[in-house]
């Protein structure tokens, strides 16, 4: 058995027998094609392995900015363990240096997560992803949100929003497992990636007192947070309903475990849309890392 990057002619074969089979796999194969047409996803990343030329596996794996990566599950012809187990080792050395590899998979779709965890994945957690339709949202005003002055990143000093960006995951419940594991620059960098615009990052101020961020990836709300010493005071549910002025239509993905998050969102207009289960593998060159011994599920 051989592994190498897929043939480009091969390119449609190893996306059926990656995503494959599925209620829809004709639209997964068409998503994926778009995406590689924009760049999204990169063939080489797509491992593919082979017997006598003949092809028996497939796995996908991504390095993204800010020391993370995605890993899309392997599948083998007739389910080999041996296969699977060779291409997700594979997929992880695409993503040397890399310090948490996580994957999302709906929740029918659980057994595909199998190979994962026998390479030391492990489930975490399920997250919601919530939809904010802008003609049907329910319009919401706080006094906390006329006390709160937002700034946009380019009129911040960069140190400051990081102190207090850096200070808004600690104690949070939006996966927790990760807190500790990349250093404050790295999710900066993740941020960065998922929402390039700078001037949809803001730092909210309470009578001068730095208390929290916001960054929009616009249509998604990519991060809201206040720092733990000024929590209760209404200035999370101020940056969300200052997030639905800025976009109306936006959708957010939250950690089941966060309850008042979820609420919170229902209450300005969210639905939810989706959940996925979140399995992660902290690699070992990690610091801080604080999974538990075995999965809460």
């Amino acid at each position: 058995m051989t592994l190498s990057a897929v043939r480009i002619p091969e390119l449609g074969d190893a996306f059926e027998l990656l995503y494959g089979p599925s209620d829809d796999l004709l639209g997964r194969l068409a998503d994926a094609f778009r995406r590689v047409a924009r760049g999204e996803l990169n063939p080489d990343n797509l491992l593919v392995a082979r017997r006598d030329e003949r092809m028996i596996g497939a796995v996908y794996s991504q390095r993204l900015p800010g020391a993370i990566a995605v890993i899309w599950p392997p599948r083998a012809v007739g389910e080999d363990p041996s296969v699977e187990d060779a291409l997700t080792t594979g997929a992880l050395e695409q993503v040397t240096g890399s310090k948490v590899v996580q994957t999302f998979l709906p929740p029918e779709e659980a057994s595909r997560a199998v190979p994962l965890l026998r390479a030391g994945f492990q489930k975490v957690t399920r997250v919601i992803q919530m939809r904010r339709d802008a003609a049907t949202a329910r319009s919401t005003l706080t006094a906390a949100t006329q006390c709160l002055a937002l700034f946009r990143y380019p009129q911040c000093d960069p140190a400051e929003f990081l102190r207090i960006l850096t200070r808004s995951h600690d104690d949070s419940l939006d996966c927790p497992e990760l807190h500790g594991v990349r250093t404050p620059v790295e999710v900066l960098e993740g941020y960065r990636d998922c929402a390039p615009d700078p001037d949809q990052w803001w730092l909210a101020r309470n009578k001068g007192t730095a208390v929290g961020v916001l960054v929009l990836g616009a249509p998604e709300l990519t991060f809201v947070g206040v720092a733990p010493e000024h929590r209760g005071q209404g200035f999370g549910r101020a940056l969300v309903e200052a997030a639905c002025a800025a976009a109306p239509a936006l959708t957010v993905t939250v950690d089941v475990r966060n309850t008042v998050a979820v609420q919170l969102y229902r209450s300005v207009g969210f639905e939810p849309e989706q959940v996925r289960d979140v399995y992660l593998n902290v690699l070992p060159s990690s610091a801080g890392a604080r999974l538990p011994d075995r999965s809460p599920f």
